[in-house]
């Protein structure tokens, strides 16, 4: 089996990961609203954007959720641009928030999970690096004491780094684990 899967292999690949794609998001949407509303740390207008930004994310995953309901495979460019969304929002919740005082970091990790169990490792290191050079950027420059700030920085980098390596690693033992029924359905 090749290292990295090419046509219908790939496309397969994605298929099986869309339900984790789709779950993970509801799941940050939802830890997204509730901090929040649970906590919000912003003024009335800035709160409405907040909640707003998330809300655009709940109704494209309705769309894609929507797909998989009708029993339609989501197109990749589709799922690609949606996992880049979802990054794009939480860096912009995280600049409206302060940067690296915001606890809003976390939402990264399930976004970044999400992506790393659907698509090939090289897709994976490429939102990875984005997300950790992006979030780098923006801690670096809204850290107010940048030597106690930077092991936090580091740490953060680190697990973000991390959480994508965990969801290849799972994409690779899927991807293995499900060889031996196409080659049996190929042979059939």
């Amino acid at each position: 089996m090749p290292a990295h899967p090419s046509g219908p292999d790939r496309r397969t690949d994605l298929d099986h990961g869309q339900f984790v794609v789709v779950t993970a998001r509801w799941m940050m949407i939802a830890v997204g609203l509730i901090l929040t509303l649970a906590y919000p740390t912003a003024t009335l207008a800035d709160l409405r954007i907040q909640v707003s930004l998330i809300l655009m994310l709940a109704i494209a995953n309705f769309y894609l959720h929507a797909q998989l309901i009708r029993c339609r495979p989501i197109p990749t460019w589709t799922a690609c641009v949606a996992s880049a969304a979802d990054l794009l929002v939480i860096s912009l919740l995280l600049i409206q928030q302060g940067g690296f005082a915001s606890y809003r970091f976390v939402l990264y990790y399930p976004a970044l999970l999400a992506l790393s169990v659907a698509f090939e490792p090289a897709v994976t290191f490429v939102y990875a690096a984005a997300t950790c050079l992006v979030y780098a950027c923006l801690a670096l420059a809204t850290a107010e004491d940048l030597h106690a700030a930077a092991p936090v920085i580091v740490g953060r980098l680190f697990m973000l780094a991390a959480v994508a390596y965990c969801g290849a690693a799972y994409w690779r033992i899927e991807r293995d684990r499900r060889q031996p029924a196409r080659t049996s359905d190929l042979s059939s």
